[in-house]
């Protein structure tokens, strides 16, 4: 079941309402993602769990779906804000990026990585001299 707020429910419920007023019939859930600006698929998942809640009745008929409310009370028994897992994950992401930025900031702080950086060029150098030096001649060269 797709997770709905008590607001988004409101909202919905709300846009069948005025659409029905508009309209002198029912919304279709089209006509309903429209007006809200969503995505038709993702109305159609909030009318699911709105549907199985009790508070909304999508009617399917030869010609057309259209929406109905059957028991706007019932949006009451929804949570107010969208929470849960995918909260927590948002936030613990949060903390581990944090935390990466503080040690981050301290690796470079602390001029540490400066340091180990110049000794790695120095002795990139020196072994690059220790090469040339230590080079053949090439047989092939005139002089």
């Amino acid at each position: 079941m797709a997770h709905v707020t008590r607001d988004e429910g409101h909202l919905v419920v709300a846009a069948v309402r005025v659409l029905s007023h508009l309209n002198g019939g029912s919304p279709t859930p089209e006509q309903t993602a429209e007006l809200l600006g969503w995505a038709p698929e993702a109305l159609r998942l909030k009318v699911s769990a709105l549907h199985e809640l009790g508070v909304l009745h999508l009617v399917s008929s030869a010609y057309e779906n259209h929406l109905e409310i059957r028991d706007h009370l019932l949006l009451e028994q929804l949570d107010q804000e969208q929470g849960g897992a995918m909260s927590e994950a948002l936030a613990e992401f949060e903390q581990r990026k944090r935390e990466e930025a503080e040690r981050m900031s301290r690796l470079f702080a602390d001029g540490d990585h400066d340091r180990k950086q110049q000794e790695k060029l120095k002795g990139m150098g020196e072994g690059l001299l220790k090469f040339e030096r230590g080079k053949p001649r090439n047989p092939f060269d005139d002089g």
